[in-house]
């Protein structure tokens, strides 16, 4: 049984559809790599598996709760950092992770112990006397990092935990997840650049317009290297002309054939390359229906365009 089930969840926001038929799974120790443009969904995904939200419709299963009729439960496994988060002015890092031990409902005897361990998972035992308010945004960063693991949860939901941070504080950070990864937590990391998570996670989904429009491995680079041509194929919801412009200005992509919704070409790279192609296409203001490899298809509307030119010619 996989650890993460979302099974066709949609979200609505009064007439405006959020997350639309949202669907995969994740095993116990993945680390997925959820990107998307701003507005794509991202943060409402992540608010809808942590249960701060009810989706629509749908159903999500954290190691086999449903995370409507067991919420509570669901919610001591799971361990969230939002995009934004407040921080008492008034306490000290320690005092500020002791106040959210307790919440989790950590207990007393083993409170201290798990503070102090947190602490140094982070690297912040040295700081712990300090305001809470007086952190860089970088080691803030980490606190609620820490927060959101005081209660050994087995899966980390974090919302765009680079933003804002200078190159140091990034690699800083992102070892420590590396490391949280290592320990066997299972990450669901959302940010709108690959290559801040490229080396961090194993699989990647990509959204778009409260759409998943791609999911699948990393790990298929050193794969692709010996073959580094393939088939894509494209299905455009809105920005047909857009796609087509940009496709043909990339060098990276070679023979582009179209149709009055799908796109097929050659792509030369490996999967940072796809996933990049896609970055750009959803930066451009193309809504993606469908994104991936697809060599059947590609040859398909070959034939199929090849028959309409010559019924036009004959």
């Amino acid at each position: 049984m996989s650890l993460v089930e979302v099974e066709r969840v949609s979200l609505n926001w009064g007439r405006r559809r959020i997350l639309d038929e949202i669907s995969f799974d994740a095993e116990a120790g993945a680390s997925l790599a959820l990107l998307g443009p701003n507005g794509s969904g991202k943060s409402a995904l992540l608010r809808v598996l942590a249960t701060a939200v009810r989706p629509s419709a749908g159903h999500i299963r954290i190691d086999g709760l449903d995370t409507m009729r067991d919420a509570q439960a669901v919610r001591r496994r799971i361990g969230y950092v939002p995009d934004q988060f407040g921080i008492y002015r008034s306490l000290t890092v320690l005092q500020y992770l002791d106040f959210f031990a307790r919440a989790a409902g950590v207990a007393a005897w083993e409170r201290r112990s798990a503070v102090e361990s947190m602490l140094r998972v982070v690297d912040l035992y040295d700081l712990r006397n300090n305001a809470a308010s007086e952190l860089s945004r970088g080691l803030t960063r980490r606190l609620a990092l820490a927060r959101a693991l005081i209660h050994n949860p087995a899966i980390l939901l974090l919302d765009d935990p680079l933003s804002g941070l200078d190159g140091r504080g990034r690699l800083e950070l992102r070892e420590v997840l590396r490391e949280l990864h290592e320990m066997g937590v299972t990450l669901v990391v959302a940010s709108h650049l690959l290559s801040d998570l490229v080396e961090l996670c194993s699989e990647v989904l990509v959204m778009n317009d409260g759409r998943l429009v791609h999911h699948g491995p990393l790990s298929g680079v050193l794969d692709t290297a010996s073959r580094p041509e393939r088939r894509v194929r494209l299905e455009v919801l809105e920005g047909h002309e857009i796609a087509v412009s940009l496709l043909d200005d990339l060098p990276q992509v070679g023979e582009v054939l179209s149709t009055e919704r799908t796109l097929t070409f050659s792509l030369f790279g490996d999967e940072a390359i796809l996933a990049d192609v896609l970055a750009q296409l959803m930066a451009a203001g193309v809504r993606v229906a469908r994104y991936g490899p697809g060599v059947e298809e590609y040859d398909e509307l070959s034939a199929g365009l090849a028959e309409i030119s010559m019924g036009r010619t004959a």
